[in-house]
């Protein structure tokens, strides 16, 4: 690829955020190629209209390197002026029971999610390409997903109000890296990409020898275009059926009438429960297909009284299914460390300024004896009443929503529209 190539590269990204008109914008860095281009190619962007730019580096702990990396990534966004930050998961992921991998992308998603509020930015960009797009693919398809594993994923989404996109995603990955040859930027080989005890990795090189082999062609990837199409209209009829048979209440809590759920589309019926699901955990995977199912069957059991999946406690009784958080789950001491943030995914916090001191967010449901004595204005049980966020120090409970208890805090369910349909 020559210059000009990488010149048209550069055009048609810039042009596709200079539509969007941002005033500000956070990039997660890692170091590697895909990343670095991304970033250059905003930072090296001469125009009125460039939004203000942010870097985010995920440090997972989980090889030796990573710190070089981030090092690597914060000193070339001080040459350029560009303010840069390394996050780190609270808990360590080899602690974190589950797929590591799985574990990784999540902690990603949400290290990335609290920093791009805490900073108020509009749009976060990630560096995925087309090689990656079919990597998905691939290990999908072995996997035996269904149509939204297989739909890949999109440029342009929305979660938390913040604009997730992925300027790369019509790009290869040595595309690329042609640009910054071109432009003579380095970047970090991560060395576990060629590790072939990782499933991606194998998946890498199975996809090359399928090229070259002729038995591939460019074309395999527009399969996720199609399942993507078929993804939406899904997503659409089990929202419009959602509206009519789910009820939120003000602790957070779910409720829905078996029968008529029963009498749903069956692929509604596990859209629903996997988005009921994802809700209250916060996490941007979906349960395994054989969990949901076994969820599913339970539900529509007439013994059945109650079971957990996913960090959610489902309960049945004279025919309504009652749907929470599953307390267990719950980070039991919050330290505070922004004025406005998402606690355990649903309770978006907002701390006024004249707030002081060390506060933690603890769930209602871990306050000692003594905080219990306080006037819930409420007609809700304590099962009900014990995921609900209250602001606490060391040395006592400083509030607690529906209490007699004043403070200069906002507390909002996130169970609007767009933030719980969004994991449909």
């Amino acid at each position: 690829m020559n210059s000009k190539d990488s010149k048209q590269i550069v055009d048609q990204v810039i042009g596709d955020l200079n539509s969007l008109k941002l005033g500000s914008c956070g990039i997660a860095v890692s170091g590697g190629s895909d990343s670095m281009a991304l970033f250059h190619m905003l930072t090296d962007w001469e125009s009125d209209n460039r939004p203000k730019i942010f870097v985010a580096s995920i440090d997972h702990g989980l090889r030796s390197e990573s710190k070089s990396e981030v090092e690597f990534v914060k000193k070339i966004c001080e040459t350029k002026k560009i303010e840069h930050v390394a996050l780190t998961p609270a808990m360590h992921l080899s602690k974190v029971r589950g797929n590591l991998q799985n574990n990784a992308r999540s902690a990603r998603y949400q290290l990335l999610k609290n920093w791009a509020i805490s900073k108020n930015l509009q749009c976060v960009l990630i560096g995925h390409t087309l090689d990656d797009q079919e990597e998905n693919l691939l290990i999908r398809f072995f996997r035996g997903s269904g149509v939204d594993g297989l739909a890949g994923m999109e440029k342009k989404s929305v979660r938390n109000g913040i604009l997730w996109m992925r300027p790369l995603l019509k790009f290869r990955k040595e595309e690329l890296r042609n640009y910054l040859r071109n432009s003579n930027y380095s970047w970090i080989d991560d060395c576990s990409n060629y590790n072939e005890k990782f499933k991606r990795v194998k998946m890498r090189k199975l996809l090359k020898q399928l090229k070259s082999n002729d038995l591939i062609t460019s074309n395999f990837v527009k399969t996720a275009d199609h399942m993507l199409r078929s993804s939406k209209l899904s997503k659409e009829i089990a929202k419009s059926n959602s509206k009519t048979l789910l009820s939120f209440n003000v602790v957070g809590q779910i409720t829905f009438e078996v029968d008529k759920f029963s009498k749903l589309f069956e692929d509604t019926q596990f859209r629903i429960l996997s988005g009921i699901i994802s809700w209250f955990s916060g996490k941007f995977y979906k349960p395994r297909f054989s969990q949901l199912e076994n969820m599913h069957n339970k539900i529509l059991n007439l013994k059945w009284m109650g079971a957990t999946l996913g960090g959610t406690v489902f309960k049945k009784k004279n025919g309504i299914v009652t749907v929470m958080r599953e307390l267990a789950s719950i980070e039991e001491n919050y330290l505070v460390k922004e004025e406005k943030f998402i606690w355990d995914n649903r309770w978006l916090i907002t701390l006024k300024p004249e707030a002081q001191g060390k506060l933690y967010v603890k769930p209602y449901g871990l306050l000692g004896p003594d905080d219990h004595g306080l006037s819930i204005t409420s007609e809700f049980d304590k099962s009900a009443l014990a995921p609900i966020p209250t602001i606490t120090t060391n040395k006592g409970v400083k509030f607690v929503p529906l209490s007699n208890l004043e403070y200069d805090i906002d507390i909002k369910l996130l169970n609007q529209d767009n933030e719980f349909y969004k994991f449909f």
